[in-house]
């Protein structure tokens, strides 16, 4: 069983429910072992299991695709 972990992606520039959306489905789309719990516009944060498979430098890249910018992952 692979293990999971929760992680706070800090993410500057998300302005409305479209960037939401964008960053929602290319995270899940994009990245195999991702999954979205939640995201907040106003307080500029993606909440996310990731396995241990994943790479954070593959969620910045996407993160950046989209125009933001990942601040932080705690």
């Amino acid at each position: 069983e692979e293990l999971e972990m929760t992680k706070k992606l800090l993410i500057e520039g998300m302005k409305c429910k479209h960037c939401k959306q964008n960053l929602n489905d290319a995270l899940t789309e994009d990245i195999k072992g991702v999954e979205v719990l939640e995201i907040s516009i106003e307080e500029g944060y993606a909440l996310v299991n990731i396995n241990e498979d994943v790479h954070i430098d593959d969620i910045k890249d996407i993160v950046e695709d989209l125009g933001f910018k990942l601040i932080d992952v705690r």
